[in-house]
């Protein structure tokens, strides 16, 4: 019997499916559902910030990698684009608002959860010495999971102004537009790869939950 074309599912959407239960388990997190429902704690956030901010230059060496690994000019010139905003945009949000909130340079130095250092570690790892894809999968994961459930949030009531903030800078369009370019770009993957790309997938959602556990076991700022 002759497939249709059509009906085949692109790459990055049978590598979700196949990673259902971890994906779910992220999208119902208590992180996700405390905001959901307008209850999350100033402390948790404040301590959520702090943690997300140290990953923003892991990100930067991150895309890095996938820059010097990519097949081409135009995804090079994306990813330039990428770390352009991680390293002014973002960190410009980080600064302005931990000034907000009066986080201050000794909050920043506290020792960070081990789960936060193995988010780190363990996602650098796999950029660094995987293959561009491998970047993809792992920075797909992460994005697209934000993506997905700030795009919920961002319906619901969010009675802290920053918090609300910050939920909408992840479902605003040049966000969604990110999350589409790397689902893009795994699609374009060899369908031989799939097995090692979703392992990739699955232990980044899974170094996620973890991290996104940590504010609340955390001393907060």
């Amino acid at each position: 019997m002759s497939i249709d074309v059509k009906d085949i599912k692109p790459l990055s959407e049978r590598i979700r499916a196949a990673n259902q239960d971890v994906w779910d388990a992220m999208q119902a997190h208590r992180f996700v559902a405390e905001i959901e429902a307008d209850r999350l704690s100033a402390d948790t956030f404040k301590a959520y910030l702090v943690y997300e901010c140290d990953f923003v230059e892991t990100a930067m060496l991150i895309f890095g990698h996938m820059l010097v690994k990519a097949p081409g000019l135009e995804e090079r010139r994306w990813l330039a684009g990428v770390l352009q905003a991680l390293a002014v945009e973002q960190i410009g949000y980080f600064e302005r608002t931990f000034a907000a909130l009066g986080i201050t340079a000794a909050d920043r130095a506290r020792p960070l959860p081990p789960s936060v250092f193995a988010f780190r570690d363990g996602m650098l790892a796999i950029a660094r010495d995987g293959t561009y894809r491998d970047g993809v999968a792992i920075m797909l994961a992460a994005e697209w999971m934000y993506a997905t459930w700030c795009t919920r949030a961002a319906a619901c009531r969010i009675g802290d102004p920053i918090l609300r903030r910050w939920v909408d800078l992840h479902a605003e369009p040049e966000f969604l537009a990110q999350a589409d370019w790397l689902r893009r770009q795994l699609d374009a993957a060899d369908p031989a790869e799939e097995d090692r790309l979703g392992d990739r997938f699955r232990r980044a959602l899974e170094l996620e939950i973890a991290f996104h556990q940590a504010p609340f076991e955390g001393a907060a700022p």
